[in-house]
């Protein structure tokens, strides 16, 4: 595990007296500084993330489509030749994952670059929603293209078995680069914190409130086509999860216990980050399933597209379902995170 073959620098300063230093912005507000400061990298991280993740999926991917091993159990005859591990249920379902959480998070980070660009070549109430947008979505793609995609790498080496774990394949590469992406540009509770603590509360909600706003254009997108009315109608669910959620947690803010109410904070990120990719899910099936009532394979193959409707099915039924789970911690009465008595770890 680690960085092999990175040029890294140690800076010292001060070390020959006669140091100074100048305050940049006002007084106590360094952190919110520094956050505007790394929003361009924090996006960078999350979509370099994403990219390494699609990198080791497609080796996957390829490796699955060449691998004989086994058969499938409903094959009894001995004499038949071995299938390609493709066609086996449990390399299909993590395959499915990879792509879900690798395609899902570049949708999020090209989300976050075209707000980006609206942000800065808008003006009047487009800018500033533009701005509102991505403010709060900057922490959610970061940290959920770095741990969902760590993830996803190490499904990767889990497809090709033994062989994943060799220098062989560049699976177990993909991964050892994978890892710091959770700690680059703010470690994963230090954006859960941003999230939770700041951006969720700015401007008295209207970050949140433009979140929702979208996901509800999506959804109404969605209930038009048949197909997709069941899914739109379970992301509005999770939407209200969230509401439910915040209420507790402002509740608990509000009567004081601060440090209680922000102790889970990277539980509702990641509740957060399922959410939201299912959004981007859900808003790219639209796209597909217009263009398959359409018939128009102009710009992709209909396979496509039908990879695209099924693939977003895959993340409603087998990721998605993990948000309610992250619900049902935070809601819970007991404070755990708060241990007196250090001998408890023993």
């Amino acid at each position: 595990m680690g960085q092999r073959g990175y040029a890294t620098t140690h800076l010292a300063l001060g070390d020959g007296d006669n140091c100074k230093g100048w305050l940049v912005g006002e007084p106590n507000k360094g952190l919110s500084y520094m956050f505007q400061l790394m929003n361009e990298a924090r996006i960078g991280v999350g979509q370099t993330a994403a990219s390494v993740a699609m990198a080791a999926y497609q080796a996957s991917l390829q490796y699955a489509s060449e691998r004989p091993q086994g058969r499938l159990v409903s094959e009894k005859d001995p004499l038949k030749p071995p299938t390609l591990i493709i066609n086996h249920p449990d390399v299909q379902r993590m395959l499915l994952t990879q792509k879900a959480i690798t395609e899902g998070a570049l949708s999020l980070a090209m989300e976050c670059n075209l707000l980006y660009d609206l942000a800065h070549s808008t003006e009047g109430e487009q800018q500033h929603q533009s701005w509102l947008l991505l403010e709060i979505l900057t922490p959610i793609v970061k940290t959920y293209s770095s741990e969902q995609g760590s993830r996803s790498a190490a499904l990767a080496i889990q497809t090709l078995g033994g062989y994943g774990f060799t220098t062989d394949f560049p699976v177990q590469q993909y991964y050892r680069d994978l890892r710091i992406m959770s700690l680059y540009e703010g470690t994963t509770g230090i954006q859960s914190l941003d999230l939770l603590g700041r951006k969720v509360s700015m401007e008295k909600g209207k970050a949140l409130q433009a979140l929702f706003a979208v996901i509800e254009e999506t959804v109404n997108k969605a209930s038009v086509y048949s197909s997709l009315a069941s899914f739109a109608r379970t992301l509005e669910e999770e939407v209200k999860r969230i509401h439910a959620v915040l209420a507790h947690v402002g509740k608990l803010a509000s009567s004081g216990e601060l440090d209680r109410s922000l102790s889970d904070a990277t539980v509702f990120m990641e509740m957060m980050s399922y959410t939201v990719i299912a959004w981007q899910w859900l808003k790219q099936s639209v796209t597909a399933q217009t263009k398959l009532q359409s018939g128009d394979y102009s710009m992709q193959m209909k396979e496509f597209y039908e990879g695209k409707i099924h693939t977003m099915k895959f993340f409603f039924r087998y990721e998605l379902p993990h948000a309610e789970a992250c619900a049902k911690t935070i809601l819970d009465p007991e404070f755990l995170t708060n241990v007196k008595k250090r001998e408890l770890f023993a």
